[in-house]
């Protein structure tokens, strides 16, 4: 793949979000089952990336950048939509699943359970980042960056 500067950058964003949404479902598909998958976070990354060039017709450098600012903010969402979905459940209609994920910080804090979501976001980042980078050097796109 070749670093394109006739993307269009519009359409790649929306095919980046669309990915990314795709992944994110994934992501907590797996989380339901309680796990952390790296699948979940390669698929994220792939769909984010692979959405910009469907859609946009090619990647360019700004649209690298794009995609990658797509991907964190979605890993940061999909791990809060886990913990969100963990809560509510175990709150047994106590809350809505809106209210969980408003208040997940808070919730957290009262439980003393922040800790284990900002270990669990941290890890997310290193699967979907090192997957990403992994794909990104092997469909060749960090061959054209230098």
């Amino acid at each position: 793949m070749f670093i394109d500067d006739d993307d269009n950058k519009i359409s790649g964003t929306i095919g980046a979000l669309i990915g990314a949404a795709l992944g994110i479902g994934l992501w907590c598909l797996i989380g339901a089952f309680g796990r952390i998958a790296f699948v979940g976070g390669v698929f994220l990354c792939l769909g984010a990336f692979g959405g910009y060039v469907l859609l946009g017709k090619g990647i360019s450098k700004p649209g690298l950048i794009i995609s990658a600012v797509i991907v964190l903010i979605s890993v940061y969402l999909a791990t809060r939509l886990n913990y969100s979905i963990a809560l509510y459940r175990a709150m047994e209609g106590e809350a809505t699943f809106g209210g969980c994920f408003v208040n997940i910080m808070n919730l957290l804090g009262v439980l003393g359970m922040k800790s284990e979501f900002f270990k669990e976001l941290g890890i997310g980042y290193l699967i979907t980042l090192g997957g990403g980078a992994y794909l990104m050097y092997k469909f060749g796109i960090l061959e054209d960056l230098q």
